[in-house]
């Protein structure tokens, strides 16, 4: 066990590797065991919250602030261990820098990451993350509550919403069944497991899952996609971007590449390739990196078809150079439209052209197609 020792504005750190201070994996639980394992702080029997949002008889754990508890303890069963160990309140700083009623979704990462989810109600979202298998010596349960004036379920919502969720309980899982000392401890074996671990140093943080990049809303989206809501996404988006193309002939090209692909990606990139032998545009403007910017004039012009919009001449040699794409951009939104861009994950630059007034019904019908996809400003 690691002596707790405080950061330079005081801070409670709950980390993977240690909580508060404590290095070690298993905690009895005892009030002794757990007053040697956190001697900064006052420990108390109390009411705490468990693990499913009622309450329980536990430990609350008591810094400069003794209306409120930095840390609670939950016990595991009649084993002589603890449970869990939760924090409820910004006391506490988590991973070493969120606090709880503090930090949103949007803003939270984990390198440690295993998953994200929604309560099964859908009214919170749920980050779990350190398995023990990758070297972390906890896991832990990152809880999110959508705003106040929020109501509904979140899968429904949105990643808009779900950026701003707020933290409201990390509890770490101590003392699983494989790294305890013994399967069951009394008081006494407790108090004398803690003083044998005393000067126990921390072991390194070895990398943990990190799915999604660590961060929470791209595991969201991945648990949510549908390849057929994509498709009917992407069907009802033919009804209303701008293109020089027969609609029922999109829609029937769009359909034969979901009977093929169904990663967003792949999709995506798919749906930037359709064109027929006159490349007339179907769709969406495929455009490699490296074009000139007056193949982007031609195929805006190709895509507008009746709709006449003046074009600059821009004399840049690639469409890659800066403000390239904001030129034609400016020019478009002058006449009432948008030049879009979604992400392929590729080389090739995949655009489109809609109307403004469509800008948010058009962002909307994205959400279940998990395309990354942006308007040029």
């Amino acid at each position: 066990m690691g002596l707790f020792s405080r950061a330079p504005k005081g801070d409670l750190n709950l980390n993977y590797d240690a909580i508060a201070g404590y290095a070690v994996g298993w905690l009895p639980y005892s009030e002794n065991a757990i007053q040697l394992a956190f001697p900064h702080l006052t420990v108390s029997l109390a009411t705490i919250l468990d693990y499913n949002r009622g309450t329980t008889d536990g430990f609350a754990l008591f810094d400069a602030d003794q209306t409120e508890p930095v840390l609670c303890i939950a016990k595991d069963g009649d084993s002589g261990y603890a449970f869990s160990v939760s924090a409820h309140n910004r006391q506490a700083l988590i991973l070493g820098k969120y606090r709880i009623d503090e930090t949103v979704l949007g803003d939270f990462r984990d390198d440690h990451m295993d998953s994200a989810d929604f309560w099964v109600d859908g009214s919170k979202i749920v980050v779990m993350g350190g398995m023990r298998e990758h070297g972390a010596a906890y896991t832990a349960r990152h809880m999110f509550l959508p705003p106040a004036d929020w109501t509904g379920d979140l899968r429904k919502a949105g990643a808009d919403v779900w950026r701003t969720c707020v933290l409201s309980e990390t509890r770490f899982f101590v003392s699983g069944q494989r790294i305890r000392p013994t399967d069951d401890i009394d008081t006494a074996g407790g108090v004398k497991l803690v003083k044998k671990h005393r000067g126990q140093a921390r072991q390194p943080l070895q990398p943990g899952p990190n799915r999604g990049g660590g961060d929470p809303i791209k595991l969201l989206l991945q648990g949510l996609y549908s390849s057929k809501e994509a498709q009917k996404a992407y069907l009802k988006l033919a009804d209303i971007i701008v293109y020089n193309a027969g609609i029922a002939a999109t829609k029937a090209r769009i359909k034969t590449v979901f009977e093929n692909h169904e990663a967003p990606d792949d999709v995506a990139l798919r749906l930037s390739e359709m064109y027929n032998e006159e490349r007339e545009t179907v769709f969406m403007v495929p455009l490699d990196w490296t074009a000139e910017p007056s193949d982007l004039a031609n195929r805006i012009t190709c895509a507008l078809g009746d709709e006449a919009v003046p074009l600059p001449v821009v004399e840049n040699r690639s469409v890659a150079e800066d403000g390239v794409f904001a030129v034609y951009a400016k020019s478009l939104q002058d006449a009432g439209f948008d030049l879009w861009s979604l992400d392929t994950q590729s080389d090739t630059h995949c655009l489109f052209v809609a109307r403004k007034k469509d800008r948010k019904r058009i962002a909307k019908l994205l959400i279940p197609t998990q395309a990354a996809a942006c308007v040029f400003a």
